[in-house]
């Protein structure tokens, strides 16, 4: 008996492998997709708090004007630039039609609702970035806790950052 081979199970695995394979790669590319949407938001994030950053350092030579608006966008363009990021200003807090990002620079005030401050002696900068990352994922439908995913399509990831000027 210690030689005997069973047959009756011939291909079982070759039948496991097809049944899982789907299944493995869905969440490899799941997987991957969560790895570019982190990766883009800490990039976003980041360009965000660099151009309020650039904007309290500037504050005191450059008011809150066009100008001013426009060299911010451009740091935060340039801190993002593996993303490029474009430097047109955010309609609803999303990017216009036809642009994939925006860039919106914003001076507290008392009245203001994007960016509000607590008294009114503190001034604020405040730097929305809004970018649209495309996917790669073959995958459409509906999705648990996270939407429906369409294929090509976009998700889009924002970053914001508020400091006092000083």
């Amino acid at each position: 008996m210690a030689g005997r081979r069973v047959t009756g199970f011939r291909g079982q695995a070759t039948v496991e492998f097809a049944l899982l394979l789907p299944l493995f790669l869905a969440f490899v590319f799941v997987l991957f997709e969560v790895g570019r949407l982190f990766g883009s938001w800490v990039l976003i994030t980041n360009a965000a708090r660099e151009g309020a950053r650039f904007a309290v350092i500037q504050s005191p030579s450059c008011p809150n004007t066009a100008s001013c608006i426009s060299s911010i966008q451009s740091r935060v363009q340039q801190v993002a630039q593996f993303l490029s990021v474009q430097t047109v200003n955010c309609q609803n807090n999303q990017p216009p039609s036809g642009s994939t990002s925006c860039v919106s620079v914003f001076y507290s005030s008392s009245t203001s609702t994007v960016c509000p401050t607590d008294s009114s002696t503190d001034n604020f900068y405040c730097v929305q970035v809004a970018y649209d990352v495309q996917t790669l994922m073959p995958i459409t439908g509906q999705i648990p806790w996270i939407g429906s995913i369409n294929y090509p399509g976009f998700i889009e990831v924002v970053g914001f950052s508020k400091m006092r000027a000083e």
